[in-house]
């Protein structure tokens, strides 16, 4: 990995899994996604911008990873190549053993749709259906009856607070309450990975804080993978792992072991910022 983590353990097999709280991390000998040498550049020569320079990532299974930096820093394009949709310049990723690039569009699809899940800043909730239908579409749309995507859809509505409020349009729920449709529908297909794309920007402080709570220990509890774009440093600081990006690099690493599921490092483990890197 092009950067200097502050463990002298591999991250790629340090992972905190969904053991009992206050039991040992569980330690998986595999990542669930691994990136080799990526690079993305936009444009033609002479007028090029190079999105991502040669990136090394490995991300642990049950593990939760934030990725800073500043806006143009390559974080998103990272997370879009990471979760297949967009395919790299040059560099290859890894799922499971398996390269994405070898797969079509179809099976790059179906991959996003069975075993990725995604939450985006502003949820994108589909306006003219209710929440219980937002989360189970995608399931249908997997091959799995309505029936059964129904009970496991208002299981996970449940789980997250949301009881009574099934049939209620996106327009009809607060700004957290539609985030939390979206981590049910993200989860309700027990994904490997979870992608998320600033899953707070759009919501208050205290809001936001209570969502991320909610979106850590649900991914750590069902077992997926978390993988989270934000530029701040309080949003990272839920995240077991963070590198933090800078010219489509990653510049820095910082590794909380210590640190609960969930909760950020203790202000003894906090890291030191790159000012240029988190501005």
């Amino acid at each position: 990995m092009n950067s200097t983590p502050l463990t002298s353990s591999s991250p790629s097999v340090l992972a905190t899994g969904p053991a009992a709280a206050g039991g040992p991390p569980t330690v998986h000998p595999a990542p669930v996604l691994s990136a080799r040498r990526l690079a993305m550049t936009y444009g033609e020569q002479g007028t090029a911008t190079h999105a991502l320079d040669g990136v090394d990532l490995d991300i642990a299974r049950a593990d939760s990873l934030a990725v800073m930096g500043p806006s143009g820093c390559g974080k998103t394009t990272l997370l879009h190549i990471l979760a297949g949709i967009l395919r790299p310049t040059s560099g290859t990723v890894q799922h499971d053993g398996a390269d994405l690039a070898s797969l079509g569009d179809r099976a790059r699809t179906r991959l996003r749709r069975n075993d990725f899940g995604f939450v985006f800043q502003d949820g994108q909730l589909l306006p003219e259906l209710t929440a219980l239908e937002n989360v189970i579409l995608p399931r249908m749309l997997a091959g799995i009856s309505r029936r059964t995507a129904t009970a496991e859809g208002r299981g996970w509505l449940d789980r997250l607070g949301l009881q009574g409020m099934h049939d209620r349009r996106p327009t009809q729920l607060s700004g957290g309450q539609a985030q939390r449709v979206a981590i049910a529908r993200a989860l309700a297909g027990r994904p490997s990975v979870v992608f998320a794309d600033e899953p707070t920007g759009a919501l208050d402080q205290g809001t936001g804080q209570t969502m991320l709570q909610i979106l850590v220990d649900t991914c750590r509890e069902s077992g997926a993978s978390l993988v989270m774009v934000t530029h701040d440093p309080q949003v990272a600081a839920v995240c077991r792992r963070t590198v933090a990006m800078r010219d489509g690099r990653i510049a820095q690493e910082f590794v909380r072991p210590a640190a609960q599921p969930g909760q950020g490092p203790s202000a003894a483990e906090q890291p030191v910022q790159d000012p240029a890197v988190t501005r």
